[in-house]
């Protein structure tokens, strides 16, 4: 506490009485300046434009508030957005700081309908890149996303977040990224086709999970074809939260190709979402499914990372496999036509 008696400075209106804001500052609180004295000014709170800072020799911004984002809100129907041009999210300026702030997600479409997304290049991601929610029949095709600055720390730089859509397609995209391509939560009539994962966490479904499970945590119909997912953790994944329900039914990946991944399939049930973590307890009861892998090529260290609750696992069918293999790897729980 400031052994100094605090006084506020009045706000310092402009002609027209616009308004601005002194960043980094919390929205909710009054404006003002308080001065322990008169060479030190403290500023907390939202300021108009023009405010009058003149007599303070020295600054402290206290009640650092970052921006939600996102930066661009698409809602509505029979939208075009084309390009060719670039975006780019200043992504460095966040990366550093890890876990310590929550970045802006860049590019939400929600209630989004007929609509399409082409073109246009999106590089460096402070956190995820597209977030699609509640969204029907809507195209985002030949897009390059590009947040490989600084490798390994951009993290959670997804490329394409779905919650509770029907009939989207993610077709003819390259993604350099160091997060999950695709993030399957929730979604129903999803096609992700001919797209280019380079550097990601792969294909991904999940982490899925809650304590009911309804149209939030249901993954149906997502057909994932002809993707080449390269120097990856992960090729195909799923993913879903130790104790809590829901539903991947219905999925089928077609002729896919890996080049230098870890992990060529992946499913786990022990997803500890609060740690951030596999808990090596696959004690989830999201049911997975009627999974088709028929055709998936090319190059992995592992071909199986599973660990799985067989009470809520079944009918995987894993046809066509030719990926050159230095370990099978681990199948847990998995059913028993899935050898390892």
């Amino acid at each position: 506490m400031s052994p100094f008696p605090e006084r506020s400075l009045p706000e310092q209106k402009p002609p027209g009485g616009k308004t601005g804001i002194v960043y980094p500052v919390p929205s909710s609180r009054r404006s003002g300046f308080v001065m322990p004295d008169e060479s030190v000014c403290v500023l907390t709170g939202t300021y108009v434009n023009g405010a009058d800072v003149s007599q303070c020799k020295t600054i402290i911004i206290d009640s650092l508030h970052m921006w939600e984002g996102p930066l661009i809100k698409l809602t509505g129907n029979n939208l075009t957005v084309t390009g060719p041009g670039i975006l780019d999210g200043q992504g460095a300026w966040y990366w550093p700081y890890g876990k310590n702030i929550t970045p802006p997600v860049f590019f939400c479409l929600n209630q989004v309908a007929n609509s399409v997304l082409s073109g246009f290049t999106i590089q460096n991601m402070p956190f995820h890149t597209f977030s699609i929610l509640s969204s029907n029949y809507t195209t985002l095709s030949d897009l390059t996303i590009d947040s490989r600055a600084r490798n390994g720390i951009a993290k959670n730089t997804d490329g394409f977040d779905l919650g509770k859509n029907d009939h989207v397609s993610i077709t003819r995209n390259r993604v350099i990224n160091q997060d999950d391509c695709l993030a399957m939560q929730s979604s129903t009539n999803t096609v992700f086709s001919f797209n280019c994962c380079n550097g990601s966490h792969g294909v991904s479904i999940g982490s899925l999970g809650s304590p009911l499970q309804n149209i939030n945590t249901t993954v149906d119909n997502l057909l994932v074809l002809n993707n080449v997912i390269e120097n990856s953790s992960n090729g195909l994944r799923i993913k879903t939260i130790i104790d809590l329900k829901g539903l991947v039914t219905n999925v089928r990946y077609v002729n896919n190709r890996l080049v230098n991944v870890k992990h060529a399939i992946v499913i786990h049930s022990d997803y500890n979402k609060t740690r951030g973590g596999y808990s090596g307890r696959p004690t989830s009861l999201v049911g997975i499914t009627n999974i088709t892998i028929n055709g998936l090529f090319g190059s992995a260290l592992n071909l199986y990372d599973i660990k799985a609750n067989p009470d809520v696992v079944s009918n995987l069918k894993f046809t066509n496999i030719a990926v050159n293999v230095t370990n099978i790897g681990n199948c847990t729980g998995a059913p028993s036509n899935v050898q390892c």
